[in-house]
């Protein structure tokens, strides 16, 4: 059984569990006064520094933006994490290639803090082999 994140849509300090969930994953987080309008009451975001990706927390998931991963990494990513690694937020789980069309993927929502541990992995793997 996998471990699926808390529910925070509406629960007022939530940031230092935020914290703890960006930390699990490696990955920068910020921490501003005012809160996002969203879902979730809260001022805290993540980053990856470098590569353009930001996390932001919703109801039971992360939405996780950034330039995109190159289709064949997107598409391994999908085979251990697909279904928690969600492509473009899509509830079906369909595979990068099949939803993007051989594009990168550049919008996941992410379930569990080991598929956003994953993912921030990814991420970190890819800038490094552009570097």
């Amino acid at each position: 059984m996998k471990d699926y994140l808390e529910n925070y849509a509406g629960v007022e300090g939530c940031d230092d569990a935020l914290i703890r969930e960006l930390k699990y994953a490696g990955i920068e987080y910020h921490q501003f006064e005012t809160k996002f309008s969203g879902e979730v009451p809260t001022g805290v975001m993540g980053e990856i520094k470098g590569s353009g990706w930001g996390f932001q927390r919703a109801w039971t998931y992360w939405v996780c933006t950034g330039p995109g991963i190159p289709p064949e990494d997107a598409e391994a990513l999908h085979d251990d994490f697909g279904d928690v690694v969600r492509v473009a937020g899509h509830c079906g789980c369909p595979s990068p290639l099949e939803w993007y069309k051989g594009f990168g993927c550049g919008v996941y929502h992410v379930d569990t803090l080991e598929g956003l541990k994953a993912l921030a992995d990814k991420i970190k793997e890819i800038l490094e082999r552009s570097q």
